[in-house]
């Protein structure tokens, strides 16, 4: 049974029963190298690495200035939840997820832990034994710079970061590996899915501000910060799910036709397939694309004010502009009334324009520093700022096709790989090096 029926209504595939279609063009290349993987995990994810930097930069800017030695600190802190921290996380998810990611159509170009299944056991347990060394390496950093005082914000950040992921990975085995159609159901868990995953920008976000200022004063700001950060990352995730779910699809005639089996286990993705564009306009599509959708911008056009990317960039843009009034200023709970229901109104309007994204940005930006100066509220230039990163960004990922998710990462991981290369290959020694970079696919022997 092929499940290549029209948008809403294709079954998936029980597990018996390989897909029918042929592979999309993304599914041809070399893959990664056990080596690789495991010096970068998830080099597509690298962009959320901007998120600390710019909060706190944000945060410098409301404290009116920076030492050096919270900036160093800053900067140590970075490296270890980026570099450490995180990747630790995305091996565990990686490995819990390592036989549904397998089946995935796109699984060579998604950066995951390599396979084939016939090398799980030895994959797998290579990268637990390396995600443990990261998080050792953590915990070294304290002892080696203790002028830096990093326990506190390393500990909290390593909580946070694997209390999320506890949470994520409990959510998702109870919401993905069940549903017989695409898209599935929107059932509880799936929802409960889509907001634990912002979770994850509120430990990076609020961890940029704390060290650039006091969250504290005024009283508000974390709140209105953590409702930002956490809409933010929810408004970024489901966007990125959503153009994910395009693996799963081809066009024919204009319309989407769906491949997917259970054993995928990506429900997440494919329920959002709901708010996607009905069908597939020729001209967004290069003229050999014969059916391969790995191009086509789908969220550059108008979806439904109610996907959940829509809802939580509209929460996200209301609470950036509160949250930017008091980073400049103490104000009143009725001081934030305006500026979060023109921030509010202005990333709406920024979800209902399909064109010239940008320009509405621009004019959102103005209208909530037109309101702030009628006000009289301090430095509206400073509050005018999180409304613009947030919505900004927005546009940025609304933007994006499949294909083009994480080229600027997989290019800084470029870099990176080729700075770390030496010094893995001078600790692990020449003969194991050359065998970890076996190619993946090859066969167990």
């Amino acid at each position: 049974m092929t499940a290549a029926a029209t948008r809403g209504t294709a079954p998936i595939m029980p597990p018996a029963a390989p897909p029918a279609s042929p592979p999309t063009p993304r599914e041809h290349g070399d893959g990664r190298t056990l080596a690789g993987y495991l010096l970068m995990p998830r080099p597509k994810d690298l962009v959320k690495a901007l998120i600390l930097p710019v909060t706190f930069v944000l945060g410098v800017l409301a404290a009116g200035g920076v030492g050096t030695a919270q900036l160093v600190r800053a900067l140590v802190v970075l490296a270890a939840l980026e570099l450490l921290i995180y990747p630790a996380r995305y091996q565990w998810n990686d490995v819990r997820g390592f036989v549904a990611d397998q089946h995935h159509p796109a699984k060579r170009s998604r950066g995951r832990l390599p396979g084939p299944l016939e090398r799980g056991r030895a994959h797998v347990g290579a990268s637990c034994a390396v995600a443990v060394l990261r998080l050792l390496a953590t915990a070294a950093l304290v002892l080696l710079l203790p002028g830096l005082q990093l326990g506190g914000p390393l500990l909290a950040l390593a909580l946070g970061v694997f209390g999320v992921a506890v949470a994520y990975e409990a959510i998702r085995s109870a919401a993905t590996g069940r549903a017989t159609r695409v898209p599935p159901p929107v059932r509880p868990m799936l929802v409960l899915l889509w907001v634990v995953v912002g979770a994850g920008y509120v430990v990076r976000g609020v961890t940029g501000l704390a060290l650039a200022t006091d969250l504290g004063r005024p009283p508000l700001l974390a709140v209105a910060a953590v409702v930002t950060l956490w809409a933010f990352g929810v408004a970024f995730v489901t966007s990125r799910w959503a153009l994910e779910a395009l693996d799963f699809a081809r066009a024919e005639q204009g319309r989407l036709e769906w491949t997917a089996r259970v054993e995928q286990a990506r429900e997440h993705l494919l329920a959002l397939a709901r708010w996607l564009p009905a069908r597939v306009p020729a001209d967004d599509l290069p003229a050999d694309a014969d059916g391969d959708v790995s191009d086509w911008a789908a969220l550059r056009r108008r979806t439904p004010v109610s996907a959940p990317w829509n809802v939580a960039a509209i929460v996200a843009g209301a609470a950036a502009a509160v949250t930017g009034r008091l980073l400049a200023g103490a104000a009143t709970a009725g001081e934030l009334v305006v500026p979060g229901a023109v921030g509010g109104l202005a990333a709406l309007a920024v979800v209902l324009v399909p064109r010239g994204r940008t320009v509405t940005v621009l004019a959102g930006g103005a209208s909530l520093a037109g309101a702030l100066l009628l006000q009289e509220a301090p430095r509206p230039a400073l509050a005018v700022l999180p409304w613009l990163a947030v919505l900004r960004a927005h546009v940025h990922f609304s933007a994006q096709r499949p294909s083009s998710v994480g080229r600027l990462a997989d290019r800084v991981g470029t870099v990176l790989r080729a700075l770390a290369v030496p010094v893995a290959r001078a600790v692990v020694g020449r003969t194991t090096w050359e065998g970890l970079r076996d190619e993946p696919a090859r066969p167990a022997r």
